[in-house]
C-alpha cells in the first residue's frame, strides 16, 4: 500500500506537469501579457509605496490561486478515482 507522502509527491509530480502543460499555451501567453501590462499600469500610475502595494496583492493572488488550483487539482483525481470505482473500472 502507498504511504500517503508517496501519494502526495505522485500528485505534485501530475499537477506540475500540467502546470508546465499548460505554461505552454497560447491562453498562458495572453493572461501573462495582461499581467506584464498590468505591473506596466502600476508602475506608471502609482507612487512608489502604492506600486508597492498592488504587486503585493498580485502576489498574494498568485499565491491564493496556486493553492486552489493544487486543491482543485487533487479534488478532481480524487472525484475521478471514485467515478471510475462506480463504474466497476476500479475495484
Amino acid at each position: 500500500m502507498r504511504t500517503k507522502e508517496e501519494f502526495e509527491f505522485i500528485m505534485d509530480q501530475l499537477l506540475e506537469e500540467a502546470v508546465k502543460s499548460f505554461k505552454s499555451t497560447r491562453q498562458y501567453a495572453l493572461l501573462q501579457e495582461k499581467m506584464e501590462q498590468m505591473e506596466q499600469d502600476c508602475e506608471a500610475m502609482f507612487q512608489t509605496d502604492e506600486k508597492a502595494f498592488a504587486l503585493e496583492c498580485f502576489d498574494f493572488i498568485r499565491s491564493a490561486d496556486g493553492q486552489e488550483e493544487s486543491h482543485v487539482y487533487r479534488q478532481a483525481f480524487r472525484d475521478c478515482v471514485l467515478v471510475l470505482k462506480w463504474m466497476g473500472v476500479l475495484a
